[in-house]
């Protein structure tokens, strides 16, 4: 027998030939991905700014979302996602920029800095909170 070399199995080929273009491809979706993903949130002591909370008790399942186009609270059912009610500068929110929950409390932050303090789920005026 003569000492030759072998052909490497198409099979084996292409896996030799594909292991470097996927790790390659792997690489850059990851990179890809974190390109993407959003900011960090922003956050006030234990309290995290955002534009979407979900409040949910045994009565309720709401998405509360700070719309910056129209300036207003939108309380949307969460299991639906029917809007339920919207409130703004007319209910003396004024206009709203974002909202974060705390506990039972929903604080809502006005473009000019100010605060209103809403309570769930009556979303009732709770205070003004000094800036």
């Amino acid at each position: 027998m003569s000492a030759c070399a072998h052909p490497t199995p198409p099979a084996r080929a292409w896996r030799v030939t594909l292991m470097p273009a996927w790790a390659v491809l792997t690489v850059l979706a990851g990179l890809w991905q974190v390109s993407i993903a959003p900011a960090e949130v922003p956050s006030r002591g234990d309290v995290l700014v955002n534009r979407l909370v979900r409040w949910h008790d045994a009565r309720h399942d709401w998405l509360l979302v700070a719309d910056r186009s129209s300036h207003e609270l939108v309380v949307y059912d969460a299991r639906t996602g029917s809007p339920l009610q919207r409130l703004g500068a007319d209910d003396g929110l004024g206009n709203v920029d974002s909202i974060a929950r705390a506990g039972d409390r929903l604080l809502v932050q006005g473009a000019a800095g100010s605060t209103n303090v809403l309570t769930l789920p009556d979303l009732h005026a709770a205070g003004l909170v000094a800036r």
